[in-house]
């Protein structure tokens, strides 16, 4: 068969790297004998003239789309299309959306024929396995792992099950989305160096934020890859792909310290000519002075950490289980024992917070020795807490266009639109506007490539 996946078109990319999701979908599929094609929009600048082109030309037989919240109108566009131009194809949505309202997406997308929730890998496994006939054989579907499909005029969501070990999945197909064929813009748009190659270890995480829909695709109990695996990923990335910068996409990496020691430790006495990052951001509170030194020897040169608020109030709404003492502790931990850049992330909007909570997250941000800071407005993931109360009684009434984390949701917060983009910009610039962040930004930048991605990004922050 011909198997078309596709990363949609979306008007605002944040990062264009490869997605792991799915090159581990094709990964499997390409172990079935298919042949598969992976069509990123940000990295090739699709077009939707060109998308119907690539459709009707190909003909595929199966189109799947890694659908985020941000993507939600253009995969119902790209849906119509492939329904239009090949019309025999059977059309795939998997990733965080829909593993977080089946139900609603289902509804809203009668061009969709199947989805997946969460971990996709064990069920398109099996239901590759199906012959053709059974695609629409209720008893078939039934017995597919973690498959969304129709069943007597209702949407069916199968049992979800998680992949115990995750050493059983093949690496994600690098022959289908090289490191070097990709611009310089991975998270924060900085590296040190090229080509940049991101990497899971493991997956899952225990921690009950609110805002986060995570559990909802990789689950809450955490699975670890072996560290055997990790490192021939990471050797045959460097040697065959000629990788030389890895970012470590975990959520959890450094909760279990022994896990992560004994990765650097191999990393170290490997002798690569490699840089890290951990860009998705840790725990602050899964951090010692022992693992931040060796994390530092091992080459990890910049990590994200979750900052969140500068009020203890809406930390505990957020069942961050941090308060802004223990976060500033650990900040400047971080900065006395290493030299790592660090970059926080903050959310402004949570439902009930005020503007003077979110003023003093402003100055809260200013005050911690960060080297960078991203301040996002809250999103109704589907699955997170807080879109269970605060939207799902109106979902249907979501802007998903508006969904990326600068542009503003309505209904999550009583602040007026006009003065959240106030207060935003206020952040931006009293964070940003001082000369020694000004200077050590400029001193990141490598390439006018890197400059360009990293004023786009400033205007769809300002947009």
């Amino acid at each position: 068969m011909k198997v078309l996946l596709l990363k949609p078109i979306n008007d605002v990319y944040y990062i264009v790297q490869p997605s792991l999701g799915l090159g581990y979908v094709a990964s499997i599929v390409l172990r079935h004998g298919h042949d598969v094609r992976l069509l990123h929009a940000g990295k090739e600048n699709l077009t939707w003239e060109r998308f119907e082109r690539e459709v009707a030309d190909w003909q595929p037989d199966i189109v799947g789309i890694q659908m985020l919240s941000s993507d939600y109108l253009s995969t119902m566009k790209h849906l119509k299309i492939v329904r239009r131009v090949a019309p025999g194809a059977l059309t795939l949505v998997g990733g965080a959306h829909i593993s977080g309202d089946p139900n609603g997406v289902m509804a809203a997308m009668p061009e969709l024929d199947l989805g997946f929730v969460g971990e996709a890998e064990q069920g398109l496994d099996a239901f590759l396995d199906l012959p053709r006939e059974a695609w629409k054989d209720p008893r078939a579907l039934a017995q597919i792992p973690n498959l969304v499909w129709r069943g007597d005029g209702r949407t069916v969501v199968n049992v979800r099950t998680r992949i115990k070990d995750l050493t059983e999945i093949p690496f994600p197909a690098w022959q289908l989305m090289k490191p070097a064929d990709y611009p310089v813009a991975p998270h924060g748009n900085f590296c040190k160096k090229v080509p940049v190659a991101p990497i899971i270890t493991s997956r899952g995480c225990p921690f009950p934020c609110t805002f986060c829909a995570g559990h909802n695709v990789t689950s809450r109990q955490v699975r670890l890859r072996t560290p055997e695996h990790v490192m021939a990923e990471i050797e045959m990335l460097y040697n065959d792909y000629g990788v030389r910068e890895i970012h470590v996409e975990d959520e959890v990496f450094t909760l279990h310290k022994e896990y992560a020691a004994d990765i650097c430790n191999r990393i170290i006495a490997s002798k690569m000519d490699l840089a890290l990052s951990l860009p998705n951001g840790v725990r602050l509170d899964s951090l010692d002075e022992e693992i931040l030194r060796l994390l530092e020897r091992a080459g990890f040169y910049s990590m994200g950490v979750g900052v969140e608020s500068g009020s203890d109030r809406v930390l505990g709404l957020m069942r961050k289980h941090m308060s802004t003492g223990e976060i500033r502790r650990q900040v400047d931990l971080i900065k006395r024992v290493t030299n790592i850049h660090l970059t926080g992330f903050f959310i402004l909007g949570y439902p009930t917070e005020t503007v003077e909570e979110i003023e003093q997250t402003i100055q809260f941000a200013r005050s911690l020795k960060l080297d960078k800071a991203n301040f996002m407005f809250l999103s109704p993931l589907p699955g997170s807490e807080v879109w269970e109360q605060y939207c799902h009684a109106h979902s249907e009434q979501i802007d998903w266009g508006n969904t990326f984390s600068y542009r503003i949701t309505q209904g999550l917060t009583d602040i007026p639109p006009q003065v959240m983009r106030r207060l935003h910009r206020r952040a931006v610039r009293k964070f940003y506007l001082r000369p020694h962040i000004i200077l050590d930004m400029l001193s990141q930048i490598k390439s006018r490539e890197q400059l360009v991605y990293l004023m786009r990004r400033v205007k769809g922050i300002f947009a």
